[in-house]
């Protein structure tokens, strides 16, 4: 099996997700493989996103040993999208704790030597995003979270998307 599709992980964040969902649907539903968090999953049903990605392949995060996992030890995936990422699973990255589906696929990723792309939600200070209502939201970055960032950069194998458009040019650079 050729290592041409992509892993593509949503946590719960509202910041960058109907964007990280336009950029999804750009992708060929054939080439790519969906991972949703609990809180993802969630979010996505709040912002009402759910159904956009029908027909996409779901994987949500239904088991405690998430067996979805073996699948970076096929050679099926090029790279593994996290994006967005909230702070609590850059803190769990960086801490190396794999205990929802999310920050458990990053973990095997990196075992398996795939490269992994972060589009974190606390890139910039005073991110302006938007409630599911459509209410504007001004998101404060703390220190702990700008550290960790800073920390996840360094892993090996790791890449940070420090805006939509530098998401946009890695995924252009792997052909998608």
């Amino acid at each position: 099996m050729s290592k041409d599709k992509v892993a593509w992980g949503i946590t719960g964040a509202g910041a960058f997700l109907r964007e990280c969902v336009d950029i999804i649907l750009s992708i060929p539903k054939e080439r790519i493989d969906i991972f949703l968090s609990k809180a993802g999953e969630e979010v996505l049903k709040i912002y009402r996103l759910w159904d956009s990605l029908k027909g996409y392949n779901l994987v949500l995060d239904r088991s405690a040993s998430s067996p979805s996992c073996g699948f970076f030890y096929s050679g099926l995936y090029s790279v593994l999208v996290v994006a967005p990422a909230t702070s609590n699973t850059v803190a769990k990255m960086v801490c190396g704790i794999a205990d929802t589906l999310i920050t458990n696929i990053f973990a095997q990723a990196g075992k398996a030597g795939i490269p992994s792309i972060v589009l974190p939600t606390d890139v910039d200070e005073g991110l302006i995003s938007f409630s599911p209502s459509g209410k504007k939201i001004t998101l404060n970055r703390r220190k702990v979270d700008e550290d960790n960032i800073s920390k996840l950069k360094e892993m090996e194998g790791v890449r940070i998307a420090y805006s939509l458009r530098e998401l946009k040019d890695a995924l252009r650079e792997l052909g998608l």
